[in-house]
């Protein structure tokens, strides 16, 4: 993976190509493995993300996914983790499959009941495989040392995504790198829709508008707030039509 731009070289290349701005999270990003077993999230996640990665590798491009060092990071830590959980609950999903299967057949036996083996669709590497071309079609970059800062002073009044009870200053560092690239960029005349995306509802709130102080910076700079990749694509949508 390249090394990750310094803020200000980003910033230059949007002002340059204007387009939407999504800004993804690690969880945004390791939710996608998670569809297939988790009823809450939404099905055409998978979907959106492929057509994210059109828009993105258009020419000229049409999005500008971007994210910082600090989720990548965090990504390929815990990238093994959560890809052993999807293949257990494909195992899971296999065992029972079987079971229901040779049940109907002695229930109905007059009937021509097949069995559906998922390892035969190999539906984890093909989902595996639409992740890391995500991954690899965003713009990685650096916050510059006043993030570091700003996430030091948020963590210590205890503003979301920190709390009082919760420090998370990986966290605080990385919605502040999303707010210096978004105002610089703003600050340059960038007019083009701009969406944080978090499933992380207890840190950032609920969407669509998240913690009041999450929604108060974010309105301050003409951003929005998606859970998902899929409610991302829609505002951007709904912005550019």
């Amino acid at each position: 993976m390249p090394a990750p731009m310094a803020s200000a070289d980003l910033a230059a290349a949007i002002i340059a190509q204007p387009c939407p701005l999504l800004f993804l999270d690690t969880a945004a990003i390791l939710d996608f493995l998670r569809v297939p077993f988790r009823i809450e999230l939404q099905v055409d996640i998978v979907d959106s993300a492929a057509s994210i990665v059109d828009d993105v590798l258009a020419d000229p491009r049409r999005i500008w996914l971007v994210t910082t060092a600090n989720v990548m990071h965090e990504f390929a830590g815990r990238r093994d983790e959560v890809s052993e959980e999807l293949s257990c609950r494909m195992r899971e999903l296999n065992q029972w499959m079987a079971r229901v299967s040779n049940v109907a057949k002695i229930a109905f036996p007059e009937w021509r009941i097949g069995s559906l083996d998922w390892r035969e669709l190999k539906l984890e590497q093909r989902i595996l495989g639409i992740m890391d071309r995500l991954v690899d079609s965003m713009v990685t970059f650096q916050g510059t040392v006043t993030c570091v800062g700003k996430a030091r002073d948020r963590l210590w009044a205890g503003l979301p995504p920190a709390s009082k009870a919760k420090q998370e200053f990986k966290d605080c560092e990385i919605f502040e790198e999303f707010l210096e690239l978004l105002g610089v960029i703003r600050g340059k005349g960038f007019e083009q829709p701009a969406v944080f995306v978090t499933p992380n509802k207890k840190d950032y709130g609920p969407a669509p508008e998240g913690h009041p102080q999450i929604a108060s910076e974010l309105a301050a700079l003409s951003a929005q707030y998606a859970a998902n990749l899929s409610w991302a694509r829609a505002l951007v949508l709904l912005r550019t039509i």
